[in-house]
């Protein structure tokens, strides 16, 4: 249709707005809707027409514990649409939902609207005791919510002072999934499953042919088996009762990342190397390993190249010597270094292969890819990987002796450009920076957040553009040379 949508945060009101704009003329584009929800973003959606978005909006709990004038009720859920007028809604308490056994004091806003209906108001649903992360498929909705169970009650041996005793620790994290329709701007609850273990992000879930599959890591610390982390993996059908799963995965690990593609799933773990394992899902009832590969360093972030290859995002990692008072070495520990990209082949499902290999800069350097994929510029057709990085890098005339990794000072920040193919691995194209030589001197070792650093990056047709809050610049595709620039503070 016609219509642009703008998803933006107001800090003043604590709230998300969405703005539609009419921009059949884009010279004179015409504001016609407004819809705003309280709290922070969590995550949007964009299904046909229809356009959810989902917030986490904090309870006042001082409010409620220091009421004025005998108001003693928990704040009101809020919410506007211009299209019902301009005044803010309420949602009922009556009609407020929440998670059984959950006590995190926020509520989970979910709204919907029809792009194509402009008349049509908003369908919001509240929902009380949180929601740590989502998945939207096209026709559902899956909200996964971490329970702990009933605190170990630890005594010790010796009587001790009331302020020293010992406080009770939650066992072992459980993950609630949630279940709601999403049709037409509308959401309808459907159903609860549960899985042992908490959930990493939103790539740890997904659906497919009708069944749901979830990643989950188990143990840690507080979890009273003993301190030994496990990973899982779950099948679930459409009434979220589990139909087949993989568990005690690489124990002691923790997964870092997951990606599922049909009917495969990749999972790496890590402590101090990284293990990439593939797994078939095939059959629902009966997942099962069909390889695994152990390589230094972890990915942060999968992306999917094609069928038979795999693209991980992450740091690179060395082993370091554990040594006791005696100088006697009794264990190793993993430092991360650089930026690492790994193309993987995945072809010989019981073989994958880490086929290339580049690493950026050194100990320090970071990029937000590996927290948010949104940050990632990607075209298989033209060949084309892009992406914001801040690199560190190790002057070795400054170099310490010393057995620990050192960490970087900071040299560049803006994009790097990759061609890349199965065959060549990742050719780098060029680094394109909104940053003078003065605004690299003045950011001294550590660097220094710069409302000229480069965020996001786009293409349209032949040119290539960088995108920072100060400025917007565009490249031509084939050498990456400037030829426009503008300023947008």
């Amino acid at each position: 249709n016609n219509d642009l949508v703008v998803i933006g945060t107001d800090e003043a009101n604590r709230s998300v707005k969405a703005i539609v704009y009419d921009n059949r003329d884009k010279t004179d584009m015409k504001r016609f809707r407004t819809v705003e929800l309280e709290g922070h973003y969590v995550s949007s959606r964009k299904i046909g027409p229809a356009l959810y978005i989902i917030t986490n909006k904090d309870i006042d709990v001082y409010r409620i514990l220091n009421p004025e004038d005998g108001d003693e009720r928990m704040p009101a859920v809020t919410y506007r649409d211009t299209a019902a007028g301009s005044e803010p809604a309420q949602i009922g308490y009556d009609e407020i939902r929440y998670f059984p056994g959950h006590i995190e004091p926020n509520y989970l806003l979910v709204g919907g609207f029809n792009l194509d209906r402009p008349d049509e108001p908003v369908n919001v649903s509240a929902y009380l005791g949180s929601g740590q992360n989502i998945y939207a498929s096209r026709d559902n909705l899956y909200v996964t919510v971490t329970e702990y169970g009933e605190p170990e009650k630890k005594t010790a041996k010796f009587p001790l002072p009331e302020r020293k005793r010992l406080l009770p620790a939650p066992v072992a994290a459980n993950s609630a999934v949630y279940k709601f329709s999403l049709h037409d701007g509308k959401i309808r609850y459907k159903g609860r499953g549960e899985v042992p273990g908490s959930v990493l992000n939103q790539f740890s879930m997904d659906e497919y042919d009708g069944y749901f599959r979830i990643a989950t890591t188990q143990g840690g610390t507080w979890s009273g088996d003993g301190g030994e982390t496990k990973n899982n993996l779950y099948v679930l059908d459409a009434s979220l009762a589990v139909t087949g799963k993989i568990e005690n995965i690489a124990p002691g690990e923790k997964i870092y990342s997951v990606r599922f593609m049909g009917s495969r799933a990749y999972m790496v773990t890590f402590k101090k190397v990284d293990p990439l394992f593939v797994i078939d899902l095939h059959d629902p009832r009966a997942p099962k390993i069909l390889g695994a590969l152990k390589i230094p360093g972890y990915s942060d972030y999968l992306h999917p190249y094609d069928e038979n290859h795999i693209i991980g995002f992450g740091k690179d990692t060395v082993e370091i010597p554990v040594k006791d008072a005696l100088d006697r070495t009794t264990d190793t520990a993993a430092f991360y270094q650089g930026m690492k990209i790994a193309l993987f082949d995945v072809s010989d499902v019981s073989n994958p292969i880490e086929k290339c290999v580049t690493v950026i800069g050194d100990r320090g350097t970071d990029s937000e890819l590996l927290r948010n994929h949104k940050a990632l510029l990607f075209s298989k057709e033209r060949r084309l990987l892009a992406f914001p990085v801040t690199v560190m890098e190790v002057r070795r005339n400054h170099e310490v002796e010393s057995d620990m990794p050192q960490h970087g000072e900071f040299v560049f920040q803006g994009a790097y450009v990759y061609n890349v193919d199965p065959e060549k691995g990742f050719t780098l194209k060029g680094k394109l920076t909104h940053l003078t030589e003065q605004d690299v001197l003045k950011a001294g070792m550590h660097g220094y957040g710069s409302d000229k650093s480069v965020e996001r990056l786009l293409y349209i047709g032949n040119t290539l553009y960088t995108l920072s809050k100060a400025t917007m610049k565009a490249h031509d595709m084939a050498d990456l040379r400037e030829i426009g620039s503008l300023d947008v503070r």
